[in-house]
């Protein structure tokens, strides 16, 4: 009988494991095949497979019911059951799904239409507005010091460090807001104050040079910030934050040591898109008592846009958009002294006391049959310039020549001759054509025209940049290839400059996450009104022209792979660069004697100058990441840039100073090696956010090296003894990690608040020569929606 019974057993045993075999194949949503899916059998850890090359897989099972997992980078995980029977064979078909919260971001910066981010031809990087809106910044540049190999000081941006220190003078990065810059006429620098916190879709961001579509002042690359777009039930969005500096660690740091210095933003926000009209309406009010001693800034902007689409003709939409503004944006320059490193320099600091007004109308028509797009955008930016630098030196004056214009003539004044203003006048006609959903045809004509007035430093100046572009994109399977062109015409009063400049890109898809990508592109910057003619102070210390400053050109080259990954529940993706970068006549605000021997200083003041022609290359891995494990949710997003710039040849004599000694980067610097001054080699960020229920934990990580090279002169005995400068640099100028931190709750599913603390550990960072960053700063943030 047990014999008997223990037949039976060993029979059923064969009989529960007999093998069942089953095959299929896994397809994408428009029916190709996929190579590498992961497959396995829920339970059963051993039992697995993955499709070949022809997208095909085999398994053998046992009999019975099993539930079937499939998983592959860049698709939504899919599951299905199957119940086999003795030796059955099953065919299974499966399709998997996109995971467009993964990979196929879209972004439109790349080539002035929707494309998904791993298929542009150049480095791209985004920056969502939850990142924003939680870092409780009052301005937008003050966010951006997370996003990867930029760097931000006294609002002028650079990539990759494509650009030094430039206090006022022109951007070499284009900031733009939906595809339209926003950079002063006369200035040639972008207005960070200006721009829609409140409304963020996404912030796009293209490093290297991208000329050929945007113009000059995108030699070094292109912000651009992307609004949202009205949605059918009306939106209120309101925010609230109030912020407190805290103690330095050095007592004679803390001036404020009997008072409360704060800073308070509130933002409102209203849109709505009602039959066939869109409307959005802000409004910002901002005062921030400084951490800097007088310095003081506040700022009142009101925005609004209006969209229509035609009823009568289908495709056709118009509509305006206007901001108005009237700020008060401190600004100190250089401090009094280390010791007293958060006091103006004469305790006078300066002021940009401005008032602004921006109406953008525009009009698109796209043909849906014909696959074609006509865009015509149009801006009218005046810039209203109050005297608060009425005591401003004025140099001798400079008679007109076959090169230079009269830049203290006064016979052409615009009405009152005693007013200060900008004014910009752009338009852009653009025409897109989609050839068989492959060829993508992007041409365009721009001319932008800037007029200032300034009686008491500049008289009245004029100059006007037309430009004609065309790029070609194509997209055939796994290849995407760029390529383009531009013509510039660029008119000052007395020179007239033309240049060509082109563009050219590969991306190729080598495998399901894995793409490959190569670029290079040409660029150039026109100087700015306030480089060639502006002479100005910032409190005692002063700014001074260079009528004689040329256009620098340069060109840029990469080569780069994006590589998707998944680690469990986790998916990101990661990144890797190296880049060259070359500039000819490169200008660089730079530190000597330009003014008079009679003046503040004995004349040392700042001044654009040409230097020559330079090089920054490097190498740049960054990555993001997003995962769920039960209810906690991670975000990570980092990034390390190293960069070496410097100087082709440093004992090229580039100027001469008041008392005519030739100066070249060998005589002028403090590192004599021709490395690039004002610029970190190495830069490594991280920011990480933790989700728990209601509750985020968020801290964001900033290294930056120590910056190899400066000006010499900030180091020379004299300028050390009056203001502490070499000590400054000998004790802070050294590798520093700042550290932030922020805690959020969601009071509901529409109210959250947020403590944000920036500078955690209170590290005393020296941002450049004579400027200190701030300390801790704490910030309360409430936001509500309805």
């Amino acid at each position: 009988m047990n014999k008997f019974l223990s037949l039976l057993f060993l029979l059923n045993s064969f009989y529960s494991f007999a093998q069942c075999f089953l095959s299929g194949t896994v397809k994408d949503e428009q029916a190709q095949t996929l190579v590498g899916v992961n497959i396995y059998v829920e339970g059963n850890p051993l039992l697995g497979s993955s499709t070949d090359f022809d997208g095909n897989f085999k398994l053998n099972l046992p009999i019975g019911c099993h539930t079937l997992h499939f998983q592959y980078i860049g698709y939504k995980n899919y599951s299905e059951k199957v119940c086999l029977q003795v030796n059955q064979q099953k065919q299974l078909t499966i399709t998997l799904v996109e995971d467009s919260e993964l990979l196929s971001t879209v972004v439109v910066s790349a080539g002035k239409f929707e494309q998904k981010i791993e298929e542009v031809t150049v480095s791209m990087d985004i920056i969502k507005p939850s990142f924003i809106e939680n870092k409780a910044a009052n301005s937008i540049d003050k966010t951006l010091k997370q996003a990867p190999s930029i760097h931000i000081v006294d609002g002028q941006a650079n990539i990759r460090s494509g650009s030094g220190w430039s206090y006022g003078a022109g951007s070499r990065v284009m900031v733009m807001v939906d595809g339209m810059p926003l950079m002063s006429g006369d200035q040639g620098a972008a207005e960070w104050q200006l721009i829609p916190m409140e409304n963020i879709a996404q912030v796009e961001i293209i490093k290297g040079a991208s000329s050929v579509l945007f113009g000059s002042s995108a030699l070094n690359g292109t912000i651009n910030i992307r609004t949202a777009y009205p949605t059918r039930e009306p939106l209120n969005k309101i925010s609230f934050t109030h912020s407190y500096y805290g103690a330095p660690k050095r007592k004679s740091l803390h001036w404020y040591k009997n008072g409360y210095y704060s800073a308070n933003n509130l933002s409102y926000f209203h849109t709505q898109k009602k039959n066939n009209q869109d409307f959005t309406l802000g409004a910002n009010l901002m005062y921030d008592g400084g951490y800097q001693y007088k310095v003081t800034s506040k700022r009142a902007r009101v925005n609004f846009g209006y969209t229509k689409y035609s009823a009568t003709t289908e495709g056709l939409q118009f509509g305006v958009k206007a901001n108005v503004m009237r700020s008060e944006i401190g600004d100190a320059i250089i401090w009094d002294h280390d010791s007293l490193a958060y006091n103006p320099l004469d305790n006078d600091p300066g002021f940009k006391d401005h008032a602004y007004l921006s109406i953008d109308p525009y009009i698109n028509y796209r043909n849906e049959e014909k696959n074609s797009k006509h865009s015509l955008n149009t801006r009218y930016l005046h810039i209203e310039i109050y005297p608060r630098y009425g005591d401003s030196l004025l140099i001798e004056q400079i008679e007109a020549t076959e090169d230079i214009e009269a830049y203290t003539d006064t016979s052409n004044f615009f009405e009152n001759k005693h007013r200060r203003f900008s004014k910009m006048f752009y338009i852009d006609y653009q025409y897109q054509k989609l050839y068989r959903e492959a060829l993508t045809i992007t041409s365009g004509l721009t001319n932008n025209f800037c007029l200032g007035q300034d009686a008491d430093i500049y008289g009245v100046h004029k100059e006007n940049n037309a430009s004609v572009y065309s790029q070609l994109d194509l997209k055939h399977h796994k290849l995407n290839l760029s390529i383009g062109g531009r013509y510039e015409h660029y008119y000052n009063g007395v020179q007239t400059i033309t240049k060509p400049i082109l563009r050219t890109g590969i991306n190729y898809q080598v495998g399901r996450a894995t793409w490959l990508r190569s670029s290079y592109g040409e660029g150039i910057r026109f100087p700015s009104m306030l480089e060639r003619f502006v002479t100005y102070n910032t409190g005692p210390m002063y700014i001074y022209p260079n009528p004689e400053l040329t256009p620098e050109s340069g060109w840029s080259a990469e080569i780069g792979i994006k590589q998707g990954f998944q680690l469990g529940a986790f998916k990101g993706i990661i990144d890797l660069a190296a880049f060259k970068m070359n500039y000819d006549d490169m200008m660089e605000f730079s530190f000597g004697l330009w003014g008079p021997p009679d003046s503040f200083f004995g004349g040392i003041g700042f001044k654009s100058i040409n230097i020559g022609q330079t090089v920054i290359e490097g190498i740049e891995l960054s990555m993001a990441c997003k995962g769920k494990v039960g209810a906690i949710t991670l975000n990570l997003m980092g990034s390390f840039t190293y960069t070496k710039p410097y100087i082709n040849d440093n004992t090229y004599v580039y100027t001469l100073d008041n008392n005519g000694n030739q100066l070249n980067y060998l005589n002028t610097s403090l590192d004599p090696s021709g490395t690039l001054k004002y610029r970190y080699e190495r830069m490594a960020k991280l920011d990480a956010t933790v989700g728990y229920k209601r509750c985020t934990l968020g801290v964001g990580i900033n290294h930056q090296s120590a910056i190899k090279n400066i000006d010499g002169v900030f180091n020379d005995a004299i300028f050390d003894t009056l203001l502490g400068t070499e000590q400054a640099w000998n004790r802070l100028n050294k590798p520093t990690t700042i550290t932030d931190m922020r805690f959020g709750f969601n009071v509901t599913a529409d109210s959250q608040i947020a403590l944000n603390i920036d500078n955690i550990f209170n590290i005393e960072q020296l941002q450049r020569p004579a400027s200190l960053g701030a300390p801790r700063t704490y910030s309360l943030l409430y936001k509500h929606s309805f």
